[in-house]
């Protein structure tokens, strides 16, 4: 895949491909401006029977990290294609592809004003791009909400997974699935000062709570807090070439709606 670094132009292939699998609606949440340009803010939303499972999958908070809009876009072009088509067809998804378009544009982890978007949700006054999510989500129930994500220091994928029925992880199977697919999985102890195993953190080990009051929550925090049982952020690694991180994302996005689909049956 080829990286497209304009947001707009980016928006617009993500746009038509949403339109080509089927998208019930595309809504524009706000514009975000800066230097004199105004991109909007995107929410995709698919619909199959009102009581399947609803889940939110996210991308492009941090702007240099530019393999979760396009992982988005992969996956929207392969709609209708096995296997992700026979579990499209169970939930209820919405989507945001891009919530950083400034920071993709400049390749900054912040927003055009220097805000790392992702450590605003806590605040009573938080920037632009994220009150428009707030507004949106606040009211809004999930049962599964997933956040593509990359970084740049790791040699290889992780993830964190937030939930508090410690039986039934979808974490391991996530991690299995790479594995079997010949990719690299980060498997150091500690990972973002906190322990890890075999590429799994589940926050809230190994940190006090204080830290996210202190530097702020991010999206998964506030997203479990307000009624989603469960949160799982992708970490790519940024080093590894785009194609590799988009199909991680997407392998990872697979086997978590596969996990979600098999216990809504039990």
């Amino acid at each position: 895949m080829e990286q497209i670094v304009d947001p707009e132009t980016l928006l617009k292939e993500i746009t038509s491909a949403a339109e080509k699998a089927g998208a019930i609606k595309i809504r524009v949440k706000g514009q975000v401006g800066w230097e004199g340009k105004s991109v909007p803010i995107l929410k995709i939303l698919f619909r199959s029977k009102p009581e399947n499972p609803r889940v939110l999958l996210s991308a492009g908070i941090h702007g240099d990290e530019p393999a979760g809009p396009h992982s988005v876009l992969s996956l929207l072009r392969a709609w209708k294609e096995a296997p992700l088509s026979a579990f499209l067809q169970d939930i209820n998804l919405d989507l945001f592809p891009m919530i950083n378009p400034s920071g993709l544009e400049k390749n900054t982890r912040e927003n055009a004003t220097g805000i790392d978007l992702n450590r605003e949700f806590a605040k009573g006054h938080p920037a632009h791009e994220v009150r428009l999510l707030m507004n949106d989500l606040r009211h809004r129930r999930y049962d599964l909400s997933v956040e593509f994500h990359e970084d740049i220091d790791a040699r290889g994928f992780y993830l964190y997974e937030h939930f508090p029925d410690t039986k039934d992880p979808f974490a391991p199977s996530i991690i299995a699935r790479l594995e079997e697919n010949g990719l690299t999985i980060l498997k150091d102890p500690v990972i973002e000062g906190m322990p890890a195993q075999n590429g799994i953190i589940h926050p809230g080990k190994g940190r006090k709570r204080s830290h996210f009051r202190r530097h702020g929550w991010p999206m998964a925090i506030y997203m479990f807090r307000h009624g989603t049982p469960r949160t799982i952020t992708l970490e790519t690694p940024t080093t590894a070439p785009l194609d590799q991180r988009v199909r991680m994302h997407r392998l990872a996005f697979e086997t978590a709606l596969e996990k979600l689909l098999q216990a809504k049956k039990r």
